[in-house]
């Protein structure tokens, strides 16, 4: 019998961008990230994907020495690339955890605003002796400045820990950074509140408390930033910490590194995405303020002030009567009864407006407003813009646009 060959498919092949990501292993940050490199690929088409993710200070992948792609997105040194990615050759997108002393054109959390929701934290518990432990960053005393203006205005006052004199320096043992951190947080007023610009950090001040008998959070309440998950459940108490938007960060860079590739040009630009929210627990569970009455009130508000409880049920509730309980507000905080209870609102409605996609009706309801009218009314007259200009400002991107990258040496690869 004759024999019949079957016919060849033909293949139909789809130009594709070759793109590598290549990542120190995290739990959170390179999952995060990851997952928002994963959306923006759902709703695009045109890669193909490489990932490495790697431990934590293992040599470069040999196969990117010889790989030809067309872009990487990176978490590694750049002095640690192959040299055709290095100083802006071709299309690289840095990504990182924390923000680097010397930031290369690439996508980063945003620091500066992750300390501010710390401070404002900590003043809302009624704090008003503050202080920032900053992380390695180039832009430490901008960012302190930064800090010290919104504290300001908030009506505190912040210590910034300096590195040059009590540091966690290198090559120190852990007795002595204990020691040299347990002195610091001694010499300040208290109570006080420490945002730490990592977590890491924030669990060694929570241990040189317990070491130079300060009590957490009662002497010295506690925010780290990077909510890692482990850090903050080992703490005890447990550590109350910022959460960075790690999805959005990759989301931003597969962006990025698209129109870079697109364009046939190196990405220039830093962005940095704000934080996505702050976890409570127990290193800053305080009311800080002397009067009884006031850390009563303090607390029904918290439990309740966005439902539809009156300054009067307050006070009925502190066994007070409203005006004494008013004057009382008045003179440690400045504000009445009802003043508070519409800043709590308020911060409800924000943290809604920035974590969902919620209707105006559905916000306005759910952080204790009649309806969303009254939500517009309020929320313009304390934060001096509506709410879906608030929405929309939060939610963007900090940019420097035109930031070039690093000329890297020549010598070899």
């Amino acid at each position: 019998m004759p024999t019949h060959n079957a016919p060849t498919p033909t293949r139909t092949y789809v130009s594709a961008r070759e793109v590598a990501i290549v990542i120190e292993a995290s739990a959170s940050f390179s999952r995060g990230m990851l997952q928002g490199v994963s959306r923006w690929m759902d709703q695009h088409e045109g890669w193909m994907i490489t990932v490495d993710d790697r431990e934590r200070g293992v040599p470069v992948p040999g196969w990117l020495l010889r790989w030809n792609g067309h872009g990487l997105i990176s978490g590694l040194e750049e002095s640690s690339l192959p040299r055709p990615w290095r100083a802006g050759r071709r299309a690289v997108v840095h990504v990182r955890g924390s923000m680097p002393a010397s930031p290369l054109p690439g996508v980063y959390p945003d620091d500066e605003a992750a300390v501010r929701l710390g401070v404002s934290h900590l003043a809302e518990r009624g704090l008003r002796h503050l202080a920032f432990v900053p992380g390695a960053t180039a832009a430490v005393k901008e960012l302190c400045d930064s800090v010290g203006r919104h504290a300001a205005d908030l009506g505190c006052t912040i210590d910034v820990f300096d590195p040059r004199q009590t540091a966690i320096r290198r090559g120190r043992n852990d007795e002595e950074d204990t020691d040299a951190i347990t002195g610091w947080l001694a010499s300040l007023p208290k109570p006080v509140g420490v945002i730490a610009a990592s977590d890491v950090r924030a669990v060694r001040i929570i241990e040189a408390c317990r070491h130079g008998g300060m009590t957490v959070p009662d002497d010295v309440a506690v925010v780290g930033i990077g909510a890692d998950e482990v850090l903050c459940g080992l703490a005890k108490p447990g550590l109350t910490s910022i959460t960075h938007d790690w999805p959005r960060i990759g989301h931003e860079a597969a962006r990025m590194l698209d129109a870079a590739m697109r364009a046939g040009r190196p990405p220039s630009a830093v962005v940095f995405v704000p934080p996505s929210e702050l976890i409570v627990r127990g290193s800053s569970d305080v009311m800080a303020v002397e009067d009884a009455d006031l850390r009563k009130a303090l607390r029904i508000i918290q439990a309740k002030g966005c439902t539809d409880v009156s300054a009067v049920d307050i006070a009925t509730e502190v066994g007070v009567p409203r005006r004494l309980l008013d004057r009382k507000f008045q003179r440690v905080f400045g504000r009445t009864i009802h003043d508070e209870l519409q800043r709590t609102k308020v911060a409800e409605a924000k943290r809604l407006l920035v974590e969902t996609d919620d209707k105006l009706l559905v916000i306005s309801v759910r952080s204790g407003f009649a309806h969303a009218p009254q939500l517009c009314n309020v929320f313009k007259s304390v934060v001096g813009m509506s709410p879906m200009q608030f929405r929309k400002t939060a939610r963007s991107c900090r940019e420097k646009p035109g930031a070039q990258p690093r000329h890297a040496s020549r010598r070899g690869s």
